[in-house]
């Protein structure tokens, strides 16, 4: 009877390898700090540059622009590559969710960037919103990334959720999460720290996740070895 409890119970941990493959790859932890830090410095070089064109430093803001293209098209080829090797050197392909992502996800949220850089310096909005108007437009894009395409993953619910909260907190003026006036820092440097700081959280939860699910593939891996033995 134990025996023939068990039989079903192998199955469906069979059934599950495609599931956790895919969680594994949607969850891998160096894509995401990869692709966190070249965002940090694409938006960096591509609101440097439109505040340069603001103050009438052309020269420099063609520089920047060409900067943010140049690293962004880099970005995806050498990202392409990365993870063709990746697949040769383990067997597991890349999500297909991160294909789509870094697809159409980057230029829409430098779009809102620019955007955004325009409308402060227009005083559209104070710089102590910078965050909170930022969250505006992030937040939405990374939740719909993630419903769109990553339906194994959490990271984009994850780290909407915490940027958001951020923001709120900035909002009500939250002690430590706001700066003020006189400090190293002013109101509106909130968002150097908001970007990297949620990125490494985010990062951290993915990595335990996708060490998790490893560890479920790796498992349902070794049973269907077992089962091929035992057939052999």
């Amino acid at each position: 009877m134990e025996t023939e409890r068990q039989v079903p119970q192998e199955i469906e941990k069979l059934k599950a390898i495609p599931k956790w493959a895919r969680r594994y790859a949607e969850n891998r932890t160096l894509p995401l700090v990869v692709f966190s830090m070249v965002f940090i410095l694409l938006f960096g070089a591509a609101s440097l540059g439109v505040y340069c064109s603001l103050k009438g430093h052309f020269v420099l803001a063609v520089i920047m622009m060409v900067l943010s293209v140049a690293g962004f098209l880099y970005f995806v080829i050498t990202c392409d590559k990365h993870e063709a090797h990746y697949y040769t050197k383990t067997g597991i392909p890349q999500s297909e969710s991160v294909q789509q992502i870094r697809k159409f996800l980057p230029l829409p949220l430098i779009a809102c960037v620019v955007i955004s850089v325009i409308m402060e310096s227009r005083g559209v909005f104070p710089a102590h919103l910078r965050v909170p108007v930022s969250a505006v437009y992030a937040c939405p894009l990374l939740i719909f990334a993630n419903w769109r395409w990553a339906h194994g993953s959490f990271i984009g619910y994850l780290w909407a959720g915490l940027y958001g909260a951020w923001a709120v907190a900035i909002l009500l003026k939250v002690p430590v999460l706001t700066f003020s006036e006189g400090g190293i820092l002013n109101p509106g440097d909130e968002m150097y720290l908001t970007v990297p700081v949620t990125g490494v959280i985010t990062g951290l939860a993915a990595y335990i996740y996708s060490r998790y699910a490893l560890k479920k593939l790796k498992t349902a891996a070794h049973l269907q070895e077992n089962i091929n033995e035992q057939e052999e």
